[in-house]
């Protein structure tokens, strides 16, 4: 019997020392044969007692603070195109193809400072007819490559139909005719000077290329360049402006020699500046596709070059403003691609078409 409470006495003791070393843990109790025990510190009420381990434990995990919950993990963004106009040049830098058809019809003035289809060089002879109006459809396939977001070239190969109309005449034959074929090519490059989801301010520089037959009313008959400032500005979550503002510079252009005596000589092409605003409004918005309407208003002014009038009496193209107005909308989804259709109206006296009708295809790579 002494024996077994030697023994008891060593365990007991064995434990106590266990439990006040330093970083002793369960295991160094078990070890020495005896549940596990913590001596905390006196209180001022005086001395506690030993605390069992599975006590201290149960202590600790009411007194551990709650995990916080992790964070959703982010809403996947749909691929919206932000630019929503039609007929205003897109600012956005980027990889994309486009399929575009316009539809024009009344356009009285086709060669009005070359800047759809070539002039005379020579007054209309007396047996010619006298071209009263002209109709055309064009389709444009485009493409832009941009290595950077801040740096793109781009491609535009255009294809003509036209359906010029003359004065009925029993004794005079019209000079042009109702065909198709390719009109002139354009190619240029675009620099973002800002870029952003809410504005974006790019130059872009285009050239025109003479590989449309002017004489069958399919291109210019002359080189031309193009500079132009591109803006969009989000102005809310739905809400967006567009603008903007160029000129078409040629660089030669048909050599129009008058009959006059003595004989003067005028080039009938001439710079032509272009600049328009277009707001568009996200009418509705989903998480796959956006339809937004929107209305533009572009502007030319003429400063130089001629145009055939009435009778076939060329006169001077310089001073002629023109306003038209465009009515569209266009849809966009989330795979890069939209959908854009309108119409479009001559407002002014002069006018380069009355009606206009687009359709327009566009992907985003």
């Amino acid at each position: 019997m002494k024996q077994v409470s030697w023994v008891l006495v060593v365990l007991i003791s064995n434990s106590i020392l266990a439990a006040q070393r330093p970083g002793a843990s369960a295991g160094d109790a078990a070890t020495s044969g005896s549940a596990a025990v913590s001596w905390p510190a006196h209180s001022d009420s005086g001395f506690i007692g030993p605390m069992a381990s599975g006590e201290q434990a149960a202590s600790g995990q009411r007194k551990a603070k709650p995990v916080a919950d992790a964070p959703p993990p982010p809403m996947k963004r749909t691929r919206i195109d932000p630019s929503m106009v039609g007929y205003i040049d897109d600012s956005a830098v980027r990889n994309e193809v486009r399929l575009r058809l316009d539809a024009g019809f009344d356009m009285p003035r086709p060669d009005r400072a070359e800047y759809f289809y070539a002039g005379s060089s020579a007054p209309a002879a007396n047996t010619v007819a006298v071209q009263r109006t002209l109709n055309f459809q064009e389709l444009y396939f485009s493409g832009e490559y941009a290595p950077t977001k801040f740096m793109s070239a781009f491609v535009m190969v255009p294809y003509r139909w036209i359906e010029p109309f003359f004065v009925p005449s029993a004794t005079r034959a019209p000079d042009l005719f109702s065909g198709g074929g390719i009109s002139d090519v354009q190619a240029g490059l675009k620099a973002a000077a800002i870029h952003s989801d809410a504005r974006n301010l790019t130059f872009q520089l285009r050239a025109y290329f003479p590989t449309g037959n002017g004489v069958d009313g399919f291109g210019t008959n002359h080189y031309s360049i193009e500079p132009m400032v591109l803006y969009y500005q989000r102005v809310s979550d739905r809400t967006a402006l567009e603008a903007e503002a160029g000129d078409t510079h040629p660089i030669g252009g048909t050599t129009y020699a008058a009959n006059t005596t003595p004989t003067t000589s005028q080039n009938f092409a001439g710079d032509v500046a272009m600049y328009g605003v277009g707001p568009s409004y996200q009418l509705i918005t989903r998480d796959s596709y956006r339809f937004a309407p929107v209305f533009e208003l572009v502007s030319w002014h003429v400063f130089g070059g001629l145009q055939t009038g009435q009778n076939s009496q060329v006169q001077s193209a310089a001073g002629i403003n023109v306003l038209n107005a465009k009515l569209g909308g266009r849809i966009s989804f989330s795979n890069g691609s939209s959908i854009y259709a309108g119409y479009g109206r001559g407002l002014t006296a002069d006018i380069w078409y009355r009606n206009l009708f687009r359709m327009e295809y566009r992907r985003e790579f």
